[in-house]
């Protein structure tokens, strides 16, 4: 039998989510002292008391071990069900569900400016985040096309490239506002980032 916490969870699902934050939080701080691509997966390890055999389990690479808060968003999105409505009705209710997913993160006490500003310093790091975006693009595009058959098929893609760039972006400009001293959180700066699409489209 499988013994379980008080919140519900297993006791190895308790050990794997604080593993993979112990290792999350080693690649971040040796990233911030010598860059990404001076770093070794051995190195991210050895910081994390575990061997490299042992990191492969819990991320794809080092870049990944960086940025692993989108596999999050992925989940959200994965279970994602949206009303069939209007094509702007149907971008606010993906704005909510991105809006829950960054103050989920917030209340896990992950630090999401040091996040974003390491992925605005670090090409590696972007590129890491644009291919895990990608995937959660084609899964959001799938719950679209599901659960909102009024969509046609150019609608839907524009809806998701949209909520997708939306997000990208706020990411990017938290990283460089914060870089620059500015003192924005999270959820402000994404819904900035929500409204400036709205002017755009108008």
């Amino acid at each position: 039998m499988t013994a379980m916490t008080t919140d519900g969870t297993s006791l190895t699902e308790r050990r794997r989510a604080q593993t993979t934050n112990e290792i999350h939080l080693a690649a971040m701080t040796i990233f911030e002292k010598q860059g990404v691509d001076a770093t070794t997966v051995a190195e991210i390890a050895d910081a994390a008391g575990i061997s490299s055999r042992t990191f492969f389990r819990y991320f794809d690479n080092k870049e990944h071990a960086g940025i692993p808060g989108q596999v999050g968003l992925r989940m959200r999105v994965e279970k994602f069900a949206p009303i069939d409505d209007s094509p702007n009705h149907v971008l606010k209710q993906i704005e909510s569900l991105f809006e829950s997913e960054i103050e989920f993160a917030g209340d896990l006490g992950e630090d999401s400016l040091r996040v974003a500003k390491l992925v605005a310093g670090e090409p590696a790091l972007r590129e890491e985040a644009a291919a895990q975006l990608q995937r959660i693009a084609k899964s959001l595009e799938a719950q679209l096309r599901e659960h909102c058959p009024s969509l046609n098929r150019s609608t839907t893609i524009l809806i998701t490239n949209l909520a997708i760039t939306t997000w990208q972006t706020s990411w990017e400009s938290l990283g460089q506002r914060s870089i620059a001293g500015e003192r924005v959180s999270a959820i402000d700066n994404y819904r900035e980032h929500c409204e400036m699409l709205r002017s755009i489209l108008r």
